[in-house]
């Protein structure tokens, strides 16, 4: 029973079956987006945790700097005055003192009245805090809190001094001005709409902010050791929940944290779940339209059936009578049955293609699609055919885009290095998008180049289309120069405009996948965002660089460095002998492998269009089995990569020529993007095609195959396991 997933749809009502489908594409589609949401949610927050954590120790290290040369003057004086009196500090520590930084030691008694050196005006509870240490035991260590040092906000550094007999009588302390630590706090103060919303500074152990910006008190944080560092993900403060991240300063009871509002994280957050929600629903909505019209279609192919019970009923009654009539009747009965017969099978093909996955029906679509527009000659028929062609051609762009960074991420692209003048691939880029430049008013020019380089003329052709594309679509007035700059034996292929430019805090993300500047709507009108995603794994595949310069507000400059070639001849292609095109349309015998019965009978009917004479198969022991019974073997096979059962379509391949006892080409369809699984399907030999793909596509494949020379020998009979 589960072998005829097909026979079991039909059995149902169609109406029933058409709700169901509808109904668990809806609720997969709800599924995935809302799982793609709860990632995008997560990761949000963990990219966020880790820029606060990086943060705090940027401030953590900078303060560290600044603070340490102070910290290190500051011990110097107390070891000497430990064990003293008063009256020895200017024998024991003159020359520390007078060797601080800027001068901002000072010496003052247990009760904060100054000793020796500046005045040092401690906050409220500084005086507390100095009779604190002073009567506390040795071991205490350095303390901080804030006053003021010459007229500006300092941060000041306390620790005790021990007299002769073991008791406190002061303390030594080091000021650190605010503004030498104004440099890195600046950097954290946010753009104008967030600024007040983002914490930065120091803070004692306890929470209290020594300096910087933002909020007051973080709360009892959990201890670090001197040196590390931690992050809270959802920590309460007096402004909402926010993503905090510390570090503790060595040798300092002293936290560098940074805090961020969540609110403010998860602001893009929220713009992108807004949008999806519009895309998801608008898909949804055209779900429900597509559903709405099979439902008339049943509906119509139901009225159409009572109308043929009806004519039946009354052909019997008037059978007697109308005998004269009898022939015609006949005629009209059988021409009925046969439409029913073909509305049955058509809802047979419907049925199956709820099966598979999308790009199952994008190839069903694209091949019925090919031959409903070859047949239409009505101007209203033929402009929905256009509408919908664009509408594939739109899905099978992401689809192929996607396929192709696949291809390049599982290695299985093997440049072809070759010598080749460098003017015959600039000069077939430029005449590409001349037109579409024109149309934009943009002066597209490229500057004449005799070099020869070390390259793959197709890649490069492919990067350099990317570029020139991506220019001609950004730039909105001005001009774009293509043009070559030698550098020993490098050339550097240099592609210009005078486009809105690029952020230099972009410039490494525009090469990453799905990335668009200035497009947060996901216009695919403007481009998938995978274009320079592309041109970056090609030049990794070359051994070649890619670069880019901008000034936002003038322009951009991409550059592509390949190496230039020693002077030597370079060979022209050949081109091909006459006859070539019309030998490779010549009929053929062709076997075609395809489980889905919707995308066999539309790949039948589209090559026997062709010319062709096809035979089809649904699994790999049905097609051996054609081949064994057929008076002559097929000249090709077209078969899909994955198959009911244990065969594989490489082992149909395989297992075909075994049988001729001679190879037999083959062509391979997959609709698998895995690398593991492109590399095994490339390794056949066969000619391989990714669904979806065009008609156009599949004919110069069996073009490229050649014409099988005569009639193959009937190969004997043998048992393929």
């Amino acid at each position: 029973m589960l072998r005829n997933p097909a026979r079991i749809l039909s059995s149902l009502d169609p109406r029933a079956a058409l709700l169901g489908i509808v109904l668990t594409m809806g609720v997969l589609g709800g599924v995935s987006w809302g799982v793609m949401t709860a990632l995008d949610y997560v990761d949000t927050l963990k990219r966020a945790e880790r820029d606060t954590v990086r943060a705090a120790a940027v401030l953590e290290r900078h303060a560290q700097a600044v603070i340490e040369p102070r910290l290190v003057a500051l011990h110097r004086v107390v070891d000497r005055l430990r064990g003293r009196g008063r009256q020895s500090f200017a024998d024991a520590a003159l020359g520390e003192a007078l060797a601080a930084p800027d001068g901002a030691l000072a010496v003052v008694d247990s009760d904060g009245r100054a000793v020796f050196g500046p005045s040092v005006a401690l906050a409220d509870g500084g005086p507390a805090l100095l009779r604190a240490i002073a009567d506390a035991g040795e071991g205490v260590g350095v303390l901080a809190t804030t006053g003021r040092f010459d007229g500006a906000d300092a941060l000041v550094l306390a620790e005790r001094v021990a007299g002769p007999d073991g008791g406190g009588w002061g303390a030594v302390l080091v000021a650190v001005p605010l503004s030498s630590l104004s440099a890195v706090l600046n950097a954290f103060d946010g753009s104008p709409d967030t600024r007040g919303q983002r914490s930065a500074g120091l803070y004692r152990l306890d929470g209290v902010m020594l300096a910087g910006q933002g909020v007051k008190t973080l709360g009892t944080l959990p201890a670090v050791p001197a040196g590390a560092g931690q992050v809270a993900g959802n920590w309460p403060l007096q402004d909402g929940a926010h993503v905090l991240g510390w570090r503790r300063l060595a040798g300092l009871p002293v936290l560098a944290a940074v805090a961020m509002p969540r609110d403010e994280i998860l602001a893009a957050w929220w713009s992108r779940l807004e949008r999806g929600a519009v895309v998801a629903g608008a898909s949804l909505l055209a779900l429900f339209g597509l559903g709405a019209l099979g439902w008339e279609s049943l509906k119509r192919e139901r009225n159409a059936l009572r109308a043929l019970a009806d004519a039946n009923a009354r052909l019997e009654q008037r059978v007697e009578e109308r005998t004269a009539d009898l022939r015609t009747l006949n005629q009209k009965l059988v021409a009925a049955l046969a439409e029913k017969e073909r509305a049955n099978q058509a809802k047979a093909r419907f049925l199956s293609a709820a099966n598979h996955d999308l790009r199952q029906p994008f190839q069903a679509l694209r091949l019925f699609h090919h031959l409903l527009s070859e047949r239409l000659s009505e101007p209203r028929a033929v402009t929905i055919a256009e509408k919908m062609g664009e509408a594939l051609e739109s899905g099978e762009k992401l689809l192929h885009a996607l396929l192709e960074v696949a291809t390049l991420d599982a290695g299985v692209v093997k440049p072809k290095i070759t010598a080749v003048p460098i003017a015959e691939v600039l000069e077939p880029v430029v005449a590409e998008f001349r037109d579409a430049a024109a149309a934009k008013g943009l002066d597209l020019r490229v500057r004449p180049c005799g070099a020869l380089v070390r390259t793959d003329p197709v890649l490069l052709t492919r990067m350099l289309r990317d570029l020139v594309g991506n220019a001609v679509a950004y730039t909105g007035s001005g001009g774009i120069l293509m043009a070559c700059r030698v550098r020993g034996q490098w050339l550097r292929i240099e592609v210009w405009d005078t486009g809105p430019g690029i952020a230099p805090e972009h410039l490494d993300a525009i090469f990453e996948d799905f990335v668009q500047l200035g497009n947060p709507e996901r216009d695919r009108a403007r481009g998938l965002g995978l274009g320079l995603a592309k041109v970056r794994r090609k030049a990794a595949l070359l051994g070649h660089t890619v670069d880019v310069r901008s000034r936002p507000g003038h322009g951009s400059v991409f550059a592509v460095t390949v190496p230039v070639a020693a002077t030597e001849p370079v060979a022209t292609a050949t081109a091909g002998t006459p006859g070539t095109e019309a030998k490779a349309a010549a009929p053929r015998i062709i076997l075609v492998v395809e489980d889905d019965p919707v995308q066999r009978q539309g790949m039948q009917l589209l090559l026997e269009t062709w010319g062709h004479t096809v035979t089809t198969a649904a699994d790999g022991p049905a097609a051996l089995e054609r081949l064994r019974a057929a008076p002559r073997l097929p000249d090709v096979i077209v078969t899909d990569f994955r198959l009911p059962g244990a065969l594989t379509g490489v082992q149909v391949v395989t297992r075909a020529g075994e049988l001729a006892g001679r190879p037999v080409p083959g062509i391979i369809l997959t609709g698998d993007t895995a690398p593991e699984r492109i590399r095994e399907a490339v390794t056949t030999g066969c000619r391989l095609l990714h669904k979806p793909f065009t008609p156009e596509l599949l004919r110069d494949a069996l073009a490229a195959l050649g014409q099988a020379d005569g009639t193959p020998a009937r190969a004997p009979q043998q048992t393929a396991a």
